[in-house]
């Protein structure tokens, strides 16, 4: 099993445009709409690593999901976190910091914006690097599903093993 090991952790984030929480249960409702609202990218984008979220996800499976993943962010397995943009107040999408399943990373990154933020990826992406890196001091961040096509990570995880 892959360890993910920063030099720190931190529960939250923010800068002028994002702010970044831990996604847990009570950011639940937001965080649901927002994936409901995406589900189709959702799935497209997540493809080959899971079938996610389901047309039929509930409020309570997602409430119990985000409790999961609370649960492996206290543990220190993983980390993610529900994406707020400053100006709105609004969750427009979610990140995860996994450990690395390839001897060439520290860390996998992956994470996704509402349709409507679109926009604001390059910039997201941005930051997320530069703060693992520097604050987390993860140098070496696997952008998965953008600089590296899930389909060619996915080949070169299953080469490596």
């Amino acid at each position: 099993m892959s360890v993910l090991r920063p030099r720190a952790v931190f529960d939250e984030y923010e800068d002028a445009t994002f702010k970044l929480v831990m996604l847990e249960p009570s950011v639940a409702l937001q965080d649901y709409e927002v994936v409901m609202r995406n589900q189709v990218r959702l799935r497209a984008f997540f493809k080959g690593i899971m079938n996610w979220p389901k047309a039929d996800m509930t409020l309570a499976e997602n409430t119990a999901s985000l409790a999961h993943h609370q649960s492996e962010f206290e543990q220190r397995e993983a980390f993610a976190f529900s994406v707020f943009k400053i100006l709105s107040g609004a969750c427009i999408g979610s990140v995860y910091v996994d450990a690395s399943r390839s001897i060439e990373f520290d860390c996998e990154l992956y994470f996704w914006l509402d349709e409507k933020e679109l926009q604001l990826e390059q910039q997201l992406a941005n930051t997320l690097c530069d703060w693992l890196q520097q604050d987390w001091g993860l140098s070496r961040v696997a952008l998965v599903g953008r600089e590296i096509a899930l389909s060619d990570w996915l080949m070169d995880i299953k080469a490596q093993s």
